[in-house]
Order: C-alpha cells, then sequence, then structure tokens
C-alpha cells in the first residue's frame, strides 16, 4: 500500500503524523502545509492526478473548505481520503464521510496526532504503534498542542514542541522515528535535556522582555494586545494575556515571516472568529492565519516612502 499524508507545518503535531505513518508503512510520502495553504494544494493534485499514484491519502491536523470538499465529494478521491482534525471551526465539514473532526471525548481534549494514532489503531496496527514508548509520546503531544499541560503543570508535554523548534521538522521526525523502534519506553536523552534546560531560560527572558514591547489596539470593539515577536508563539500569548488580563480580551502575535496569531484565556471570547477575518481558523482560545498577502511588500514600500 502506497500512502500520502498532508499534516500541518508549524508544530509538533503536525509532525508527529509522518512518524506515525513511518511506522505504519514501508511506502509512504508526506507534504506539510501551513493551514491557507491546502484548498489550493488539494485542487492543484487532483488537476494533476497526483493522487491517483497512491492507495490512501491522509489529513491530519489541518482541514479544507467545504469549497473543496464540495469537489471531492463528486470524485473517487472521496473512497481513499481520511481527514481528522480537532479545530472546532471545522466542525461543520463532519457531513462529510471522509473528513472526522473532533475536538473533545469524554472531557479530554484531542489533538490532531492523537486521532490519528487511533484511526492507524484501528485500521493499520501493529506492534510499533502499540508501544508504550509511542501512545507516550503521542500522549505528550496531545497535552502540548491542546493546553492541557498547563492545568496538570506536565512540563515535559510542552518540551516536546521545545524539541520540535530545535530541531526542525526534518530532524524531529527523523530523531523520533528512529527513537520509538528502539525503545519501548519514552524518555528525554541528554541532549534533548540540555536543550530544554537552555531554552527553558531564553524563553522566560524572551517573554519577560516582551511584555514591554505590547501595543494596545482597540480592534471590533475588543481591547486587544498586539505584538511582533518570531518565537514561542504559545507561551509568549497565553502568559501575555494572563499578565494584561485587567488590560485586555485577548493577545494579537505577528509574525512577519509566517502568520497572525491570537491567544487569549477568556471563555467568553471565540478567537477562532477573529482569525478566519483573515482566513484562518483553530480554537476558542487559540487561533492563528496566514500573513495577508502582499503585507511584507507593502512594508518595504512604507518604509522606502518614508525615506523619500
Amino acid at each position: 500500500m502506497k500512502v500520502f499524508l498532508i499534516s500541518h507545518i508549524a508544530d509538533a503535531d503536525g509532525a508527529t503524523p509522518v512518524i506515525l505513518t513511518d511506522l505504519a508503512f514501508n511506502e509512504y510520502d508526506y507534504h506539510l502545509l501551513e493551514p491557507n495553504e491546502i484548498d489550493n494544494y488539494m485542487l492543484e493534485c487532483i488537476d494533476n492526478n497526483k493522487f491517483d499514484e497512491y492507495d490512501l491519502v491522509l489529513v491530519t491536523d489541518l482541514c479544507f473548505t467545504e469549497k473543496v470538499a464540495e469537489v471531492i465529494n463528486n470524485i473517487e478521491l472521496k473512497n481513499k481520503l481520511y481527514v481528522l482534525d480537532h479545530h472546532q471551526s471545522r466542525f461543520e465539514l463532519n457531513k462529510y464521510d471522509f473528513i472526522h473532526v473532533e475536538d473533545e471525548r469524554d472531557g479530554k481534549k484531542v489533538s490532531g496526532t492523537s486521532l490519528y494514532h487511533e484511526f492507524l489503531l484501528n485500521n493499520f496496527s501493529n506492534e510499533i504503534l502499540k508501544k508504550k514508548s509511542v501512545s507516550d509520546l503521542v500522549d505528550l503531544v496531545r497535552s502540548g498542542d491542546t493546553w492541557e499541560w498547563k492545568l496538570t503543570n506536565r512540563l515535559e508535554a510542552r518540551d516536546i514542541a521545545t524539541l520540535h523548534a530545535y530541531y526542525g521538522n526534518e530532524g524531529y521526525i527523523k530523531k523520533y522515528s528512529k527513537f520509538l523502534r528502539e525503545n519501548d519506553e519514552f524518555y528525554f536523552d541528554d541532549i534533548d535535556k540540555t536543550i530544554i534546560e537552555i531554552d527553558r531560560r531564553r524563553m522566560k527572558e524572551y517573554i519577560d522582555a516582551a511584555k514591554d514591547k505590547v501595543i494596545f489596539q482597540n480592534i471590533k470593539g475588543y481591547r486587544v494586545g498586539v505584538i511582533f515577536a518570531e518565537l514561542y508563539r504559545s507561551e509568549l500569548g497565553n502568559d501575555l494575556a494572563e499578565y494584561y488580563k485587567d488590560e485586555v480580551d485577548f493577545i494579537m502575535i505577528i509574525n512577519m515571516n509566517r502568520s497572525i496569531s491570537f491567544r487569549g484565556i477568556r471563555n467568553d471570547i471565540n478567537l477562532s472568529e477573529f482569525a478566519s477575518y483573515l482566513d484562518g481558523y483553530g480554537h476558542f482560545k487559540a487561533a492563528g492565519a496566514s500573513l495577508p498577502e502582499g503585507i511584507k511588500q507593502n512594508t518595504i514600500e512604507y518604509i522606502l516612502k518614508k525615506m523619500k
């Protein structure tokens, strides 16, 4: 069986399904994307007959729009496609047989990785996928991605995100594909521990320094703390939202190299709605979107104009 996996490029919850695919299948390819790229990518692959090469097409931690779902629902691809996502803003797409979107089960948050692991165990199980080391990594990624670790103080779940950021997608996938095959228990080796220790200090310094750089704005009637930053998106956003909880309703993080993220701690503001204004999506307290097209060029032109 030849498999093609499409997953999220930005975090461990997108990269770990590649590891699980490597453990489950002998022949596979994968492609990692930003959320705003998946619609065009799916349509291009359909137009180019790329999916014809594969017996099974899987999408994890991402979901395309209803427009694309309608296209797929009328072609043969629907018979070999499975989409496993956990973003609340895509719930309405569960009406399609090939799409499964779920964010919580029995009071416990799920993630793209945990949904995919369950799917593989139910349909393509093998002895490696059943190993405790695999289930431990899957649960750490789930806990980290859903921010459950914040409630349980399970720092190892946050540390997985740190290691993913340090190793990068390819390094992370290579390291843990090998590790899970060779080990029955999951643990951090000495190199991991050193990276984690250094990064914890660095992150604290980074977030502390960012507190003085927040720009306060009124957006659609809400008090928003805006920060330009590239690192520690989730930790930064949540810490700033807590630090400025009396001054702002939520935090907007602008990474000029990648995306715009929304983070908050309030239960009465759905941040996925704000992300949708920029063609993004996400969860109630955490959402994001890609940078609006042309923003970098507009910034350059503004600077050049000021220089003249």
